[in-house]
Parts: structure tokens; C-alpha cells; sequence
């Protein structure tokens, strides 16, 4: 590990009287709270990887977590001690569905669960298989992120992104946006799929002449309580549903992000596909709705047209170079969002990675960014949420 992270961490003593928990923050507007992700707890690995962590079980005694680089699946106990190892992408009959499409999931103590483009797969901590489910339709995912987050359990239930149910309406094109439905809910006691999530009249995506590309409206969403809350991908508009009725939304409210930038509506999306510039616009990342009732979200504001055509042809057919070239200028990252107000961005020490896993204000857990240290093991930081 480098000089500067020993340096760090053994700083985070000294500011830990000097901050408040962000629910003591006195009564203020959101838009002038100061926010800031404080790490004060860690979980460390002994392996030589790179572990992002996909949850914790129910009762908090068990990790589960993945290897970005190999897709190897670990368990391990509350103290970091690896319990359990193996590997379950590929042909083998034991293997997930299909590509995996996100993060795996405790169902129970006992057992995991994990989303593929062909179905869902749960196993036994071990990684011995319990049981397939597979929809009576056939997959069809041309945009995969799998490190997000595409399902969530709740009351024997998993409301997940699985598309492919209206492969006669293609993947996007004004009869997919009339007809189409988002998410899927999977029955865990009946085994049976059902649709969820039509474009409601709330959203721009519900659109009768205005055409979006599939990738606009790639979804990210949360289950909590009652209720599903959604963001489309290329809209800053926050959506609820109760889970008695995921036809229409019980409320829509606009994010008033500082810039976020849309498809200018004179754009014809690619045909069944993706343009380059489509990855450079406006995106909502990831949404976790807080105890105090509000959320926490993670956005990129996306590239001007500008800065877009700067990137994209100074670098040609270099993606890597010009995905980094992107990062540079794309700003965003976490903000608060009340309903009416949003924070602005949130401080993140540079040593955290992705949000992996959200428990409260009091317990938001990190991976590494293994850009900013050299290990010799795995390490997983809690923080908790302050005003500065």
C-alpha cells in the first residue's frame, strides 16, 4: 500500500470529533448542507484481487463478495476469513443463466441469489446449486452493466431487470415505448415471471413520436419497504410505485441536478444499437432511498456536445483512452435528494471505490478504488454519512 494511504488512514482519528452525523445536521435547506462519506471501519480480505462487495447477509455474520477481474465468488465471515470460494459463470449445468447482469444477493442467511440474461439462479453459501427460474421467455440483454444492482427481494418476491419478454417489439422504437414493461417480478413461491413497469405518461420515455435509444432508459432501481422507487438512465426524474401496483406511479419528481444533459429530441437514436456519444450523456447511477426519507443518489451530468466531440475525435477508435479521456471532464457523483432539494456532491475520500452495499446514514460500505492503492489484500471500508 502506498505511503499516502497509511497517511490517510491513520488521520481519520483527528476528524472524527470535528463532524456530525448527517441525521444531527440542524435544520437547514439541503442545498447548503456539506456532505461527506467518513470511514470508520473496514473489512479486510486476505487475497490478492480485486473484491468488490455485493452483500451482507440478513443476520451480518456473512460477505459475499466477487472478483471484477475473474468473476470468482467468495463468502467470508465478519472478520474477513474467506469461507468460501468457487466460480459459477461458463457452460457448466451448475453455472448462472446466461451472463451474469448484476450484483448476487443474500436471499436468506443461508442461501444467495444471483440475476442472469437467462434467468435466476440460487445456490447454497457453499455454491452448490438449490434452484433455477427461468421465464417463459428468452433473454435478450444488449447492455449489461454486472457489477449494478438489477434485483431486489422482498416478501418472497425479486422485482429484477430482465428483459427480453417483448422481443417482437425489438429493444426500443415507438411501439416499445407504448407496449413495453421495464422490470420483471419473480414469484419465488408460484416460480412464475411477471411484468412490471410500463413507461408511465410521467416519463418523457412514454413518448408517441419521440423515439429514445435502448440505452437511454436502461433502469436503476430500489426496493424499500412498500414501495419500488426507479430512475431511467437518461432521465433526472425520480419515480414510486407501491408494490400493490406497479402500473402507475404514485409520484414523479424531477431532480434538480445543477446540469444533467438529455438526447436532444431532434436526435434519431441508432437503430437497435448504441451510438458513442449515447454513453456520454446525463446518467443516474445508482439510487438508495435513506431512513429520514431521502435519497441518495448517484449521477454524471454527461459531455456537452462540445466537450463529446472533443473526446471522441481526438481518440478515434481508442474506447479505453476515450472512456478515460470522458472521466476527466464528466462531473457528477453522489448528491442527497429530498423530493423538492438536492446536496451538492458529496466528499468522497479518493480511496473509495463503488457504494457496494447501503444500510443506513450510519453504515454505507465501499470497495476499494484500486487505483489509489497497491495491496497486498483486499479491504472493504464502512462509512458513515457526515456534515462538515
Amino acid at each position: 500500500m502506498r505511503n499516502s494511504l497509511f497517511f490517510f488512514m491513520a488521520g481519520i482519528v483527528f476528524f472524527l470529533a470535528c463532524s456530525e452525523k448527517a441525521s444531527e445536521v440542524p435544520n437547514k435547506p439541503l442545498s447548503d448542507q456539506n456532505l461527506k462519506f467518513e470511514i470508520y471501519d473496514s473489512l479486510m480480505v486476505d487475497y490478492l484481487g480485486n473484491l468488490t462487495l455485493m452483500d451482507i447477509s440478513p443476520n451480518g455474520e456473512n460477505y459475499l463478495l466477487i472478483d471484477q477481474n475473474t468473476d470468482t465468488i467468495f463468502v467470508t465471515d465478519f472478520k474477513g476469513k474467506i469461507i468460501h470460494k468457487y466460480y459459477r459463470s461458463g457452460d457448466d449445468p451448475e453455472s448462472i443463466q446466461g451472463n451474469r447482469t448484476g450484483l448476487g444477493k443474500f436471499l436468506d442467511n443461508e442461501s444467495i441469489l444471483i440475476p442472469g440474461s437467462q434467468g435466476i439462479v440460487t445456490y447454497e453459501l457453499s455454491g452448490n446449486l438449490k434452484k433455477v427460474y427461468k421465464p417463459e421467455f428468452t433473454g435478450m440483454s444488449s447492455f449489461v452493466v454486472p457489477f449494478n444492482q438489477v434485483h431486489w427481494v422482498s416478501n418472497q418476491k425479486v422485482y429484477v431487470y430482465l428483459p427480453g419478454r417483448h422481443s417482437d417489439l425489438a429493444q426500443q422504437g415507438l411501439a416499445f415505448q407504448k407496449e413495453s414493461t421495464q422490470l420483471e417480478v419473480l414469484d419465488l413461491n408460484t416460480e412464475k415471471f411477471e411484468p412490471a413497469i410500463p413507461f408511465p405518461k410521467e416519463s418523457k420515455y412514454s413518448s408517441e413520436t419521440q423515439e429514445f435509444g435502448s440505452l437511454d432508459f436502461y433502469p436503476t432501481f430500489n426496493v424499500s419497504g412498500d414501495s419500488l422507487y426507479i430512475l431511467f438512465r437518461n432521465e433526472p426524474k425520480l419515480l414510486t410505485y407501491h408494490l400493490s401496483n406497479l402500473e402507475t406511479p404514485v409520484s414523479a419528481k424531477n431532480i434538480p441536478y445543477v446540469e444533467f444533459i438529455e438526447r436532444k429530441t431532434s436526435e434519431e437514436p441508432a437503430s437497435g444499437g448504441f451510438n458513442i456519444r449515447d454513453f456520454f450523456l446525463g446518467v443516474n447511477l445508482s439510487l438508495f432511498p435513506t431512513e429520514d426519507g431521502k435519497f441518495l443518489i448517484q449521477y454524471l451530468r454527461g459531455l456537452t456536445e462540445e466537450e463529446a466531440d472533443e473526446v471522441i475525435n481526438a481518440e478515434g477508435t481508442d474506447f479505453n483512452k476515450m472512456f478515460e479521456e470522458a472521466e476527466k471532464l464528466n462531473d457528477g457523483g453522489f448528491i442527497l435528494f429530498d423530493g423538492t432539494q438536492v446536496s451538492p456532491i458529496i466528499e468522497k475520500p479518493e480511496i473509495l471505490g463503488t457504494l457496494s452495499k447501503y444500510v443506513s446514514n450510519d453504515e454505507i460500505w465501499f470497495s476499494l478504488n484500486f487505483e489509489e492503492a497497491e495491496n497486498d489484500y483486499s479491504v472493504i471500508y464502512k462509512t458513515r454519512l457526515v456534515t462538515q
